[in-house]
């Protein structure tokens, strides 16, 4: 009797085992999931270019461009650099004044419901159509990209944080009002730290829109920056150079994403919020 009940024992310290086993090598593959799908696409890539003997100008191999990147690294890096502080300045610029605003917003409804409908039909209208005016009144150069930045960048940020402002409990308000708080009270007490979360979703959705803004603007006119590598690699039939401007843009949005939900996950009192969309 007692034989079989060893053997139940350590036939199920061995399921245990193995089933610690099977969700150890489901956690690694759900955490670097990404990372493989990336490897997988790489090198189907690597092969479809090698196999079917696609020329460089029109769709370069990932080898060649990593070879390129290596070489040219000094010249991506000036040009990143220049890309990014207008991302960041323009992204700054855009974050003080659509708090500015949107603090004057909730402070005067008659101002919301006077300039909000003006920023509703300015935002329906494509950039790329206003970039050229905007070239036009401030002049090619860093000026002009910061003002595109800030003139995407900006819109997510009010109504997110519009949003939030709104979202703060009525009975809590009328707390604050039975305590005779000023308003400025009200709002760094109160409406401020309840709108924290819908800030940040509207930090982080600003974030890509920011480096959206800096190639356009590089785009129409420039004479650094990574959109204006872009448009020299396609020019010169250097398609390697165009893909490498490219990867580097998307690893300066990544970063800029990540950065500012790690700052989320800092600063916000209420919640974690650590969903799948908080992270990259």
């Amino acid at each position: 009797m007692s034989g079989n009940l060893d053997a139940e024992q350590v036939v199920s310290t061995k399921q245990f085992a193995t089933i610690q086993k099977q969700s150890c090598v489901i956690r690694l593959l759900e955490k670097w999931s990404s990372l493989l799908l990336m490897i997988c696409l790489l090198v189907i890539w690597e092969a479809s270019v090698r196999v079917f003997e696609i020329p460089a100008f029109l769709l370069p191999a990932p080898s060649q461009i990593a070879e390129l990147m290596g070489e040219e690294w000094p010249l991506i890096q000036m040009h990143s650099l220049a890309t990014i502080w207008a991302i960041l300045t323009g992204y700054v610029t855009a974050v003080i004044f659509a708090l500015a605003v949107s603090a004057l917003m909730i402070r005067f409804p008659l101002l919301e419901r006077l300039i909000m409908p003006i920023f509703v039909g300015l935002q329906s209208v494509p950039k790329i159509a206003i970039a050229p005016l905007i070239l036009v009144w401030i002049g090619a150069g860093m000026g002009s990209k910061i003002a595109v930045v800030m003139s995407i960048a900006f819109f997510p940020i009010v109504i997110n944080t519009m949003a939030g402002f709104k979202e703060v409990d009525r009975g809590l308000a009328d707390v604050f009002r039975s305590v005779a708080a000023t308003e400025q009270q009200m709002l760094f007490k109160l409406r401020l730290p309840y709108a924290i979360p819908y800030i940040f979703a509207g930090l982080r959705i600003a974030t890509t829109l920011a480096v959206l803004g800096a190639i356009v603007a590089e785009w129409l006119a420039a004479s650094n920056g990574l959109g204006y590598l872009v448009l020299s690699g396609s020019f010169n039939f250097n398609t390697a150079r165009s893909f490498a401007a490219i990867i580097a843009l998307a690893v300066i949005g990544t970063v800029f994403f990540n950065f500012m939900s790690w700052i989320e996950s800092r600063v916000s009192w209420r919640t974690g919020l650590n969903d799948s969309t908080s992270q990259v």
